[in-house]
């Protein structure tokens, strides 16, 4: 090793301790600690080493000469006015025409393991944030008939502990111009990268799928969707098991507000769902906002209200930081805030997204976990 003083195994459990960007600059000390650092035991241990480094990514955008461009913001979950990395930028997201204005286009999705999946329009990106990596995969084969184009609903990004493949779930609906669907029910393709490619998966019953921002969450080991199965009917989440590739449906709370929206988080490490009223405009006035801990997870009646916050009026909320704070967007369209869950307290955050809405938000674990090793 480097110091011929201090056992490997000293210098393992020193370099295990340290956050992903000062571990990435000491590759650069020797070829032993390089390929010590790149070998997948190293890895495997600080990946699951006890403190972890957790970051809040947030998608922005920044007005370019070039035109818009989205990026990739860093910022510590504890205060999050504190930048903690440069910004990175999304690759294609200058192709877009006017990105701002079609933030859908731009969404991020996961973590799984420091990983993220951010589509970019057509293009499906997984990225390793903390080693400031991007890599695209494979579109997936779509039959589509003259006329018809394909509309990408929603998306899904998960882990599949038992194989070590990463999934991606596209949720798609061929169309016309005029919005005519063929067939009539959602499709839904995986793709696996163990194998690198792409399989259609058959719902065996016909599924709407709502997207509502926020709402898709990959929570114990399934990927959560909004769903109808008919429009007369009340919502559920559709539930996709990572490593059995099934579906199941889970129900809404009975007293669920039926007044706005919703949104799917983690609190206490139970599946948790925000109700909000929907914006409609400045004259709007504002509602109260529910947050339903799901205690026993797939038993309905497990469905507790636990928080009512407000009242306030916000756009969409994204996630819980700590389990004290409501990350949201607010009225004022592009800006980030946060809504005390133990204390009635609101609070606008000092950086906006560029025009429109921001739409996107998760914390992530820093990860030496390389795209090229997983694909």
């Amino acid at each position: 090793m480097a110091d011929p003083h201090l056992p490997e195994d000293a210098v393992i459990e020193i370099l295990i301790r340290l956050p992903v960007k000062s571990i990435v600059k000491l590759r650069c000390v020797s070829k032993t600690w390089r390929d010590l650092i790149k070998s997948p035991t190293f890895i495997h241990r600080h990946q699951n080493r006890e403190r972890k480094q957790s970051v809040l990514l947030v998608k922005r955008y920044l007005t370019q000469q070039n035109g818009d461009e989205a990026i990739l913001s860093f910022h510590d979950p504890d205060s999050p006015e504190l930048l903690v990395s440069p910004n990175l930028s999304i690759p294609f997201s200058n192709d877009l025409d006017h990105p701002s204005a079609n933030y859908a286009l731009v969404q991020i999705y996961g973590p799984c393991n420091g990983i993220v999946c951010i589509p970019v329009g057509d293009i499906i990106l997984l990225c390793n944030p903390a080693l400031r990596e991007f890599m695209p995969l494979p579109p997936p084969n779509i039959p589509r008939p003259e006329g018809y184009f394909v509309y990408h609903l929603e998306f899904g990004f998960g882990f599949d502990p038992n194989t070590g493949a990463y999934k991606v779930m596209q949720i798609s609906q061929t169309t016309t111009k005029d919005f005519q669907l063929l067939p009539d029910q959602d499709r839904f393709d995986l793709y696996d990268s163990a194998s690198n490619s792409w399989k259609h998966i058959d719902a065996k019953r016909p599924i709407m799928i709502t997207c509502f921002p926020s709402f898709q969450i990959f929570f114990g080991g399934v990927l959560h969707f909004y769903a109808e199965i008919d429009m007369n009917d009340d919502p559920y989440i559709l539930c996709f098991d990572i490593t059995t590739e099934a579906f199941q449906l889970l129900d809404f709370p009975d007293d669920f507000p039926e007044y706005g929206l919703s949104s799917l988080t983690v609190l206490n490490e139970n599946l948790a769902m925000v109700g909000y009223p929907r914006w409609k405009g400045e004259s709007e006035p504002s509602q109260i906002i529910e947050i339903w801990v799901m205690k026993e997870y797939g038993v309905k009646e497990s469905w507790t209200k636990q928080f009512v916050i407000g009242p306030y009026m916000v756009f969409c909320p994204f996630l819980l930081l700590n389990n004290e704070w409501l990350l949201v967007e607010s009225n004022n369209v592009g800006q980030l805030a946060v809504c005390g869950l133990h204390e009635n307290n609101f609070k606008e955050l000092q950086f906006y997204g560029f025009g429109s809405t921001i739409s996107a938000a998760v914390v992530y674990q820093e990860s030496l976990i390389s795209l090229n090793d997983i694909i």
